[in-house]
């Protein structure tokens, strides 16, 4: 058994997966208009319904899959680190990565969990669009603001009472996204925090107490550690990267009725049937 699958468990599989898509992928320019441009080309003779429709219909998928990929990639770094860090016997890396691939799962699970169902439900008038043939105004916005803050949204001050979509939201918001498929996640998230931070649990697991109030010097520990995390969430790491994976997967998986981006074959091969939210988008496409 690998590491992966020691830790992640069926979930594991998702790792393979992701280096098989990847690389399908790697040649697709993204295509994007520029802000001035469009309001430029709005103004002029050559501006059609049809051709704005176009334009933003083939701007939201393309954001829905970089948003895919860019979720995917990110998971499996993360994934990897905390493979590595549990090899090495480092519980401090290992809890780090660990935290990050929380906070991760959680981000993606906020930005990206919506898309799919959307884009199926939608799926003709996107085809309309892309073949120029929808010439009523079709309003994307929604959807594009939630990709775009994915991708773009960053730690940043604010005045009290400001909204700006580009502003992450805290990190523990993004991680409580995962309850209730990850029970007690803000408690784990907090342990996992309190290793990383300049704090007593960053030390205590280096010494061991021994009776009569002396204290002595122990750091082949890092093992235990970890074993003690994962006794007490015992499918915390299964569920975390099923969360990070699952929406990105159906995205591309939609994305293929568009004919846009890359064909990723190895996608045929998934049993939508075990993937949560799987059924019903499917039911959608078939509308």
């Amino acid at each position: 058994m690998s590491t992966a699958q020691k830790l992640f468990k069926r979930a594991a599989v998702f790792l393979s997966l992701i280096d098989h898509i990847v690389p399908v992928t790697l040649n697709h320019e993204y295509q994007f208009v520029t802000e001035e441009w469009l309001k430029q080309w709005v103004q002029s003779a050559d501006f059609t319904i049809e051709r704005m429709n176009f334009i933003f219909a083939l701007e939201l998928i393309e954001k829905a899959h970089l948003a895919s990929m860019g979720a995917l990639l990110r998971a499996k770094r993360w994934a990897d680190a905390t493979c590595l860090m549990y090899e090495k016997e480092n519980f401090l890396g290992w809890a780090a990565a660990f935290r990050a691939l929380l906070e991760s799962a959680g981000d993606t699970l906020d930005g990206l969990v919506l898309i799919p169902d959307e884009l199926a439900r939608h799926h003709r008038v996107i085809a309309e669009c892309l073949g120029g043939k929808s010439d009523a105004v079709v309003d994307t916005g929604p959807l594009e603001n939630t990709l775009d803050h994915f991708v773009q949204a960053r730690w940043m001050r604010t005045k009290r009472g400001e909204e700006n979509f580009q502003k992450a939201k805290e990190n523990i918001n993004y991680v409580n996204f995962l309850e209730p498929r990850i029970p007690n996640v803000a408690a784990l998230y907090h342990q996992l925090c309190s290793v990383c931070h300049p704090s007593s649990a960053s030390i205590e697991y280096f010494f061991d107490v021994i009776p009569g109030s002396s204290v002595k010097l122990s750091p082949a520990k890092d093992a235990a550690a970890i074993a003690a995390v994962i006794v007490e969430y015992p499918d915390a790491l299964q569920q975390t990267l099923l969360l990070h994976c699952t929406s990105p997967l159906l995205i591309l998986r939609v994305l293929h009725k568009f004919k846009i981006h890359p064909q990723i074959e190895i996608l045929k091969t998934i049993d939508w049937k075990r993937i949560e939210f799987a059924a019903e988008i499917e039911g959608h496409l078939r509308n």
